[in-house]
């Protein structure tokens, strides 16, 4: 699969509602996290695009192209966030991610880039969960995203499960183990707690 035919998204929309501030601009080191996310993903993406209502507290990111939600709804879901994501991208396959995961591995993420084949899905299965905010999608998800969104479930993890008209490709712990991956390039934050743990795992403090 050529790279240039897949976007990267990073989704920069939620509340943050247990952190109780914007987490996306919380600082490690000398960058804020999104600036983090958006520098590993420079290193493999041409298209970068930033998912949210509010670009301009991203002003600091360059050469990234930011969209708005396509539904206006109270209900700030990840879910609505993958839809506009996928649907703005300019190539048919999008590499989505969340905008607080400063791990993300490169290795992982060629390592999808080069086995994404006709499948509609491309999702990490580690642990025996599916970590659906660092997973490739293709454009033919949009119905079935469109689908939940409609009947009110948001959870995204639903059309990995439900939908038999999409084909999805699981990367499983074996391939972790092989590639010499642990499972910190999934690592997210919710809590300020958990972003004190990450700062002190990685020697910020």
């Amino acid at each position: 699969m050529d790279k240039k035919r897949i976007s990267a998204v990073v989704l920069a929309g939620g509340n943050s509602t247990r952190m109780g501030q914007n987490k996306a601009l919380l600082e490690l080191g000398s960058k804020t996290i999104i600036e983090r996310v958006v520098e590993i993903l420079k290193t493999t993406f041409e298209e970068i695009i930033i998912v949210t209502n509010t670009p301009k507290v991203y002003s600091m990111l360059k050469d990234v192209r930011f969209v708005p939600d396509c539904f206006e709804s109270r209900e700030k879901k990840s879910i609505i966030g993958l839809y506009t994501g996928i649907f703005e991208a300019e190539n048919n396959y999008a590499f989505v991610v969340a905008c607080d995961m400063p791990f993300l591995n490169t290795d992982l993420i060629n390592y999808m880039i080069d086995n994404i084949g006709d499948e509609d899905i491309l999702v990490p299965y580690i642990n025996g969960y599916y970590q659906p905010l660092h997973a490739i999608y293709n454009k033919s998800c949009l119905r079935s995203i469109r689908t939940l969104i409609d009947s009110k479930n948001y959870k995204i993890i639903d059309l990995f499960d439900y939908f038999d008209n999409l084909k999805v490709k699981k990367i499983n712990d074996e391939i972790l183990d092989r590639l010499n991956i642990t499972d910190s390039c999934f690592l997210n934050m919710n809590t300020y707690q958990e972003y004190i743990n990450i700062k002190q795992y990685i020697g910020f403090l």
